[in-house]
């Protein structure tokens, strides 16, 4: 399984959330606060302290400092936050079904609400709609007249199937996706290439 920065170098022609590697402490003050910081680790970034919020310079500077001290061998990268619903889009390979699509509800809630949906591959725009309307949390994209993008979703779970198979990926997990009144954007990718 490859971490995110090499995970976003193969899907880099996606809507991905700005970022850069940390090289110099200039790189700190690439991005407007509150960012993140992430180390370039495969597993679940928040569960292993791989990831923290910065609010200011002064705390960008202390968590870095933590973060190299906790993963010392590993790339840390500076994002931008986006605000929205975080959705989780993934691949799996199965026994019976062959490639599944996994679309639901992500980040923290993944685990916990495992609010999400399965189609066997192919999948048509239809599909991908009635998958992403039939999630029983589907009402917060209405909740306290919020306007979110879902058309531009759909267009990038169809982007990312499509990848997919361009690819040769055999298992995909991107959690979150922050789906915006903007649009969706990537901000973690873990991918798992076919092997020959």
């Amino acid at each position: 399984m490859l971490g995110v920065i090499n995970s976003f170098s193969i899907v880099k022609n996606l809507p991905l959330a700005k970022f850069c590697i940390t090289t110099k402490h200039e790189d700190l003050s690439t991005f407007k606060f509150p960012y993140y910081l992430k180390a370039d680790i495969v597993g679940h970034k928040t569960e292993l302290g791989a990831v923290a919020r910065c609010n200011n310079l002064e705390d960008a500077e202390k968590k870095l400092k933590e973060m190299h001290k906790t993963f010392p061998k590993n790339k840390i990268i500076v994002q931008e936050v986006i605000e929205g619903i975080e959705m989780i889009v993934g691949l799996k390979n199965d026994a019976v079904f062959g490639k599944l699509l996994v679309v639901g509800f992500g980040g923290i809630f993944a685990e916990v609400q495992r609010d999400v949906s399965f189609r066997a591959l192919p999948v048509s725009r239809k599909d991908v709609v009635s998958m992403v309307q039939n999630l029983k949390g589907f009402k917060i994209f209405s909740a306290r007249g919020k306007r979110y993008d879902l058309e531009k979703f759909y267009t990038l779970i169809e982007k990312i199937v499509h990848l997919a198979n361009k690819k040769n990926i055999k298992e995909l997990d991107l959690n979150p996706i922050v789906v915006g009144k903007d649009g969706s954007f990537v901000v973690d990718a873990r991918i798992e290439l076919e092997t020959f």
